[in-house]
């Protein structure tokens, strides 16, 4: 097959039980110009002997990268992955449970194209919806985007340092993104590899959203993330027994945007250190001086709820 343009990232642990679809999806795609970079992270299912499978069927599709040692998370497994895409034009990433939808590709590309403008060397992210699905794969809700109660068009550097709109398995960067993403960065900082991504191209690049759902976003009981409906009584019940956890969430966030500042360094435009360095230290300060860093930054979470629980947990 040679050389392709683009790079599909799998990380695999224990994904037997639905892998085969994924694949087949993956197989059927409209777009034919990939191969699939794969790196499992110690299973003990079926996984291995299916990836082995598919790689005798067409030996040039299918890169099985091998390591000494499991990574220890998704996270990380991507991170490892990521540095072996250096040779392709385009990078995507891929989930062991989801099934893409033929024409995932093509669209990706095609959006990926019209975000770069005839310039590949702005670094450039690009993401898409999702169709929610059960492990039967029927469907829960047509769009993630809209059951999340996200919204894609808050993609500037301060939104996305609080709260991620990018969901890692719709994913396609560019091979610009990709220079950035190899900077040296210490893992533990990291809160998810596609959130990383994202700041990245916020603060050096563009970042494209298609509104299609181009793959079906699988929910079980092993999802390392998921969707949750935020809407739901339910979701809204639990309110008070998330707050230690979002408190946890935004301190790795504060430590993930002094991460950024010290990777980009001299990169980065006078506001945009100004607003990491302020966020990232903002707990050094009283309560009140807080709420101002938040407003002066508009650095908030979509939603009065949301909202709320950031005024509190700060």
């Amino acid at each position: 097959m040679g050389q392709a343009k683009i790079a599909i990232l799998l990380a695999t642990y224990n994904g037997g039980e639905y892998l085969r679809q994924l694949l087949d999806s993956l197989w059927a795609q409209t777009e034919r110009d990939w191969q699939l970079l794969v790196s499992d992270d110690g299973s003990r299912d079926g996984t291995r002997g299916i990836l082995a499978e598919y790689q005798r069927r067409e030996p040039d599709r299918l890169r099985l990268l091998e390591h000494d040692r499991p990574t220890g998370s998704s996270k990380d497994n991507f991170l490892y992955l990521t540095s072996f895409a250096g040779e392709y034009t385009y990078v995507m990433y891929c989930d062991q449970d989801d099934v893409w939808k033929p024409d995932k590709i093509e669209k990706t590309l095609g959006k990926m194209r019209e975000t770069e403008a005839g310039d590949p060397a702005v670094p450039c992210l690009v993401h898409t919806d999702l169709a929610v699905v059960d492990e039967n794969l029927r469907p829960l809700h047509d769009s993630f985007i809209y059951s999340s109660m996200l919204d894609p068009g808050r993609d500037q550097l301060n939104h996305l340092l609080i709260q991620n709109v990018v969901t890692g398995c719709t994913v396609m960067i560019n091979h610009a993104l990709w220079e950035l993403a190899m900077l040296p960065a210490d893992a533990s900082k990291i809160v998810m590899h596609d959130m990383w991504l994202a700041l990245l191209a916020a603060c050096r690049g563009r970042i494209g959203f298609l509104p299609q759902a181009t793959i079906l976003y699988r929910q079980h009981g092993d999802n390392v993330v998921g969707a949750k409906d935020v809407r739901s009584l339910r979701y809204i019940a639990s309110f008070a027994g998330r707050l230690k956890q979002n408190s946890r969430s935004l301190r790795r966030c504060q430590a993930q945007g002094l991460e950024l500042c010290r990777v980009l360094g001299d990169s980065l435009t006078d506001g945009q250190r100004q607003l990491l360095l302020a966020w990232g230290h903002i707990r050094q300060k009283n309560k009140l001086a807080r709420w101002a860093t938040l407003k002066r930054h508009h650095i908030w979470l979509l939603g009065a709820k949301r909202r709320l629980a950031e005024l509190i947990l700060i």
